[in-house]
């Protein structure tokens, strides 16, 4: 996924009103294809399993939280895709809503069609400058 192309963000939407955020996804991204079985007990993380395709060690705690961290600063960023998908009418709707719009020869600018996007536009605008990166 690439987290700075909102398409690809929103293409891992799965109907959670957040972007997912854990220790689980800081481990995907950091040991893309890995498998384990850990546990998190005061603070630590204790690997009982460990597999990774590329033959790479599990990563450490330090990782982790530096993971965490820049997914907690993404999820932030782009909270308002995620909204939005909640807000807008769905997909069929829209699609009738520009079908009389087109068919009325109404201009799209006035149409409720474009004033719903608007709208949920306008309550959730997008963060000004760009997404956060790795340090």
């Amino acid at each position: 996924m690439d987290v700075n192309n909102v398409v690809d963000v929103m293409n891992n939407f799965k109907g959670e009103g957040v972007m997912p955020v854990g220790v689980d996804t800081a481990i995907k991204a950091l040991r893309p294809g890995a498998r384990w079985e850990i546990t998190v007990a005061g603070g630590e993380y204790v690997y009982h399993k460990w597999w990774d395709p590329n033959g790479l060690k599990p990563p450490t705690k330090a990782e982790i939280d530096a993971e965490l961290a820049y997914q907690t600063k993404l999820q932030e960023y782009y909270q308002y895709a995620y909204s939005r998908c909640a807000e807008y009418p769905d997909g069929f709707e829209q699609l009738d809503m520009l079908w009389h719009a087109v068919n009325n020869g109404q201009e799209l600018k006035n149409s409720d069609w474009f004033q719903s996007i608007k709208k949920v536009k306008e309550k959730f605008p997008k963060p000004e400058g760009q997404p956060p990166v790795k340090e």
